[in-house]
C-alpha cells in the first residue's frame, strides 16, 4: 500500500535537495522520518557544534572568545579555566613588562605605558566574554546566571566564584541545555 501523501512530500525533498536548500543528509534524515514515523532511533542530543577536540588547547583557550557574548547554554570546566588561563597571562605578562621599564624613580617609560593601554584594552576586550562564561559555567550546574553578581562582594566575592567555577556541572541535560562533556 502506497502512502500517496509521503510520495509527494519526498518529491518535495528531492525538489529541495536538488535545489540545494537542503544537504543530501538532511534529505535521507527526513525521508526516513517520512517513511518510517517516529519508531527509528532517537539520537541523545549533542553538546553544542564547534567545540575544540580534547587536544586543542588554543581552541579550548579562545572558544570563549568565539560565543563572546554568549549567555545562553553551559560551558565545562575546561571552557572556563582555559580562558581564565589567558586571561590571566595576559594581565601577568603585560604587567610585568610595564613594571621593566621603569626607571629609578618609579616613573614609567614609553614601552611601560604602552603595555599599560594593551593591558587595559585586553582587559576590557575581554570582560564580556569572561561574563559569559561565568554564567554558562552557572548554568552547566543548574544555577542562574545572576550567581555572576556575586563578584561584586567587596573581597571575598571572586573568591567564592572562582571555587563555584570549581564544581562539576550537572550531569545529563539540565533545563539550559545538554551537557557540554559529551563534545
Amino acid at each position: 500500500m502506497v502512502d500517496t501523501e509521503a510520495l509527494r512530500n519526498i518529491e518535495k525533498l528531492n525538489q529541495l535537495k536538488n535545489d540545494g536548500i537542503i544537504s543530501d543528509t538532511e534529505f535521507e534524515r527526513s525521508k526516513e522520518r517520512l517513511l518510517f514515523g517516529g519508531s527509528q532511533k532517537k539520537t541523545a542530543p549533542s553538546a553544542p557544534a564547534g567545540n575544540p577536540g580534547q587536544d586543542d588547547h588554543v581552541g579550548w583557550m579562545i572558544l570563549p572568545v568565539r560565543r563572546y557574548a554568549q549567555f545562553t547554554g553551559r560551558a565545562s570546566r575546561r571552557e572556563f579555566w582555559m580562558f581564565q588561563l589567558v586571561y590571566i597571562a595576559l594581565f601577568a605578562v603585560t604587567l610585568t613588562l610595564a613594571a621593566i621599564d621603569q626607571n629609578d624613580f618609579g616613573e614609567t617609560g614609553l614601552i611601560g605605558r604602552l603595555m599599560l593601554v594593551i593591558l587595559v584594552l585586553g582587559l576590557l576586550g575581554l570582560f564580556i566574554p569572561l561574563l559569559a562564561v561565568e554564567v554558562r559555567r552557572f548554568h552547566d550546574q543548574d544555577r542562574s546566571g545572576w550567581f555572576v553578581l556575586l563578584n561584586f562582594i567587596p573581597y571575598i566575592g571572586p573568591l567564592i566564584v572562582l571555587a563555584m567555577m570549581l564544581i562539576d556541572g550537572t550531569p545529563g541535560e539540565n533545563r539550559f541545555g545538554p551537557n557540554p562533556k559529551n563534545a
